[in-house]
């Protein structure tokens, strides 16, 4: 009788590896076209992939089949607490294996791409980064080596073999004189991470190929395994077709009370171009929709793939991921938080909740709501970036408000947008104005891209605008009186504390307080009821994704593009006889922020808008964003120019295949700022944040400046919570302490 051996403690190692085959079938239907062109780009045979990828699937586990994971099983089965510094981890052990079995299959078959065992890589890294320093594997290097379960691997084995023989593929039948008794598999991987696999890499004639067959590879095993694990199935496309998505939309525009007459021409042009897209249309013009047409008809044309809808902050993606999880049903969108605080104990706990996690962070659901963060930092091999890298290769991806990005960010976005492009990607580029030259910037990044402008709108006059010769702060009674004259009044200002204070001054006429530094469960309390309040003070989150319509709005200069963008939240249906937009100069801290390098660009915007008229047309507020920006040379900064660079230095640095877990270089990050912002949960919830599951840990999240952090900090069970002031009504702020006070001065 066999031994029964166990991946988990609820599932038996055939029960895991035999669910992990079905999933890795389903996979590899849902991204034929991806291997497809894969294969045909890098040079490599699809039959010969597919060998190396169930390879790395049916002996990713195989780790297992050792006296001291099988005593870990045994312990959870009881109930018991395992000491996981006893451990030793299973992908070191499956390392050997797939090392092994890699060569031999070589041997076999001939070489997929170059030297590189890309497998037993793969393998090694499914659960923990990998790196020369070999830093996650810490507790291996000392820790007894395990012994392997002879019956156990045995079974493995003769699984994995009838599953080659169920593809028809020639099992590597040498590993079962392989004999891993006595091998220390930490020196092992150590020494192979250390000496070969960078001179590999270096030494291949076909280097180019390896990352990304890697990538491939590995994004396939980790589906493998996580639905393996689950026993769900590979929902991997939207079903939604186009002409359903008109119908919910229409169902949408009555719950809005909008009269809904069909698609304009704009999203009529939009939705047939099966194409890369630079979209130019005002607020309230229905941008979103027409790109989300446009995305259903290129998958159809591409065969099925992922959607993606990246925005500048999650701040207000959460409005866009309802509205999609409206069109496409719960459950087949996902969206993303960083979640970096949170350190989950061990692969086997919490999988269920974990996975829900994982998946969001991976693109993994048929549609995701992102960060434009979460895709540029796959050129720097960070977080789950193999797994993130394949889904954006077979994606359309929207790119919403992208003329929101310094010339860094910007740099780095068409570096991305020329990679992913060349992998099978389709772009979609929005914003309300777009100056010339960046059009012309952006378009160089496409090999073909068609601009669509919707111009129905371009001599029509939204708002009338103002510029006040003064200050915000000393508008409160401006304010007042546009609240008591019954008008919902909006008021925008370029920083959270300056939100807080002029919150606080006009406390007495009930606003509310938006901005990013509230919880994201206080977040989408607060959006749920903004559109009914009479005043509301926020920062310029309210420019991206927020379907609200205000009277009037007070606001503090700004660049022209993001002034725009505000006042698109005022007379959004374009039905009001007197709608007002009032701008205030910038105080010093605006110009710190939007006027890092003196170029004069808030002293041009307000200049811009006090020589002209009150009523500005959609063609006159065009006029003035290219007036704005005529002197600008984006692509000629240090900055631009670097963050080019910046990818090709990173992957040089990490042989294109190792994790950057920690992005220890100074230049690879995704947005350049002066101090770095991290994820905590207020202290005053730990309480509260310690009985739920790591995805709910998130509602409670919110980003400090890392200085504060670390004089304010306290990590429990892996979490790190801080000390702050927080409420609904005003969001985070500092302690009260003098010295921290100070260093705000």
């Amino acid at each position: 009788m066999n031994t029964v051996i166990w991946a988990k403690p609820d599932q038996s190692y055939e029960e895991h590896i035999n669910a992990s085959y079905r999933a890795w079938k389903q996979t590899i239907e849902a991204k034929k076209n991806l291997i497809n062109r894969f294969s045909q780009k890098f040079g490599f045979d699809e039959r010969r992939f597919l060998m190396s990828s169930l390879l790395s699937v049916v002996l990713h586990d195989i780790g297992k089949c050792t006296d001291i994971f099988q005593k870990m099983m045994f312990t959870k089965q009881k109930g018991e607490h395992f000491d996981y510094h006893e451990n030793y981890r299973h992908e070191l052990v499956s390392f050997m294996y797939a090392v092994y079995g890699s060569s031999a299959l070589t041997q076999q078959e001939g070489p997929l791409v170059g030297k590189l065992p890309i497998e037993a890589l793969a393998v090694l890294g499914h659960h923990k980064a990998i790196n020369p320093n070999m830093s996650f594997f810490e507790k291996e290097r000392t820790n007894e080596i395990p012994s392997i379960i002879e019956d156990g691997e045995k079974q493995a084995l003769l699984l994995a073999k009838q599953i080659f023989k169920n593809e028809d593929y020639d099992f590597p039948d040498i590993l079962f004189k392989f004999n891993v008794k006595n091998i220390d598999s930490y020196q092992k991987a150590s020494e192979f991470l250390n000496n070969y696999v960078a001179k590999m890499y270096q030494e291949d004639s076909n280097n180019e190929a390896i990352r990304p067959t890697y990538l491939l590879l590995k994004a396939i095993l980790h589906y493998s395994d996580w639905h393996g694990s689950s026993g769900s199935d590979v929902i991997y496309h939207l079903q939604t077709k186009s002409e359903e998505l008109i119908l919910e939309i229409e169902k949408r525009c009555e719950l809005k009370n909008i009269d809904f007459v069909g698609l304009t021409e704009f999203q009529k042009n939009c939705a047939r171009t099966l194409d890369n897209v630079i979209a130019i249309a005002p607020t309230g013009s229905g941008k979103t929709e027409a790109s989300l047409l446009w995305a259903l008809n290129n998958l159809k044309n591409m065969g099925g793939g992922k959607l993606l809808y990246l925005l500048p902050t999650m701040v207000t993606a959460n409005s866009i991921f309802l509205r999609l999880e409206d069109y496409f049903g719960k459950g087949n969108v996902g969206l993303t938080h960083s979640t970096a605080s949170f350190m989950f104990q061990d692969e086997e706990d919490n999988q269920e909740e974990r996975r829900n996690v994982l998946f969001d962070k991976s693109f993994i659901k048929p549609a995701t709501v992102a960060t434009i963060d979460q895709l540029l930092v796959t050129g720097f091999n960070h977080g789950k970036w193999t797994l993130i890298e394949a889904n954006a290769a077979n994606a359309v991806i929207i790119i919403d408000e992208i003329h929101s990005y310094d010339s860094w960010t910007l740099g780095l976005i068409i570096k991305s947008i020329e990679h992913f492009s060349r992998l099978g990607a389709k772009f979609m580029l929005m914003s309300a104005t777009m100056p010339t030259y960046l059009v012309e910037l952006l378009s160089k990044a496409f090999s073909s891209v068609k601009i669509i402008k919707d111009d129905l709108l371009l001599n029509s006059c939204r708002n009338k605008y103002t510029t006040c010769d003064k200050y915000i702060d000393d508008a409160i009674s401006d304010i007042e009186d546009a609240v008591n004259q019954g008008k919902k009044t909006l008021v925008v200002v370029n920083n959270v504390a300056k939100c807080q204070e002029l919150y606080e001054k006009l406390n007495f006429l009930n606003p509310v307080c938006y901005h990013s530094k509230f919880t994201l469960e206080d977040r989408i309390k607060k959006e749920s009821f903004i559109e009914d309040t009479n005043l509301l003070i926020a920062t310029q989150v309210v420019e991206v994704s927020l379907d609200i319509d205000f009277d009037v709005m007070f606001c503090e200069c700004a660049p022209p593009d993001a002034i725009v963008q505000r006042a698109g939240r005022v007379n959004r249906r374009r039905s009001k006889a007197d709608s007002r937009i009032f701008i205030f100069k910038a105080s010093d801290i605006s110009k710190r922020i939007y006027d890092s390098d003196s170029t004069g660009l808030l002293i041009s915007s307000f200049h811009s808008f006090a020589s002209s008229p009150e009523n500005l047309t959609e063609a006159d507020l065009i006029r003035i964003v290219e007036q704005v920006y005529s002197h600008i040379k984006i692509e000629d900064s240090n900055n631009f120019l670097d963050a080019s660079e910046q990818y090709e230095k990173t992957q040089k640095r990490l042989s294109g295949i190792f994790d950057n877990p920690n992005r220890e270089e100074t230049n690879e990050v995704t947005r350049k700022v002066e101090y770095l912002q991290i994820p905590v949960i207020p202290l005053l919830f730990k309480n509260e944040v310690l009985k739920l599951p790591p995805s709910k840990r998130r509602l409670f999240e919110i980003k400090m400046p890392y200085w504060y952090v670390l004089k304010n900090k306290q990590e429990v069970r892996g979490i790190t919570f801080c000390e702050m002031n927080y409420d609904f009504e005003m969001g985070a702020q500092f302690r009260n302490d003098i010295e921290v006070s100070s260093l705000i001065i």
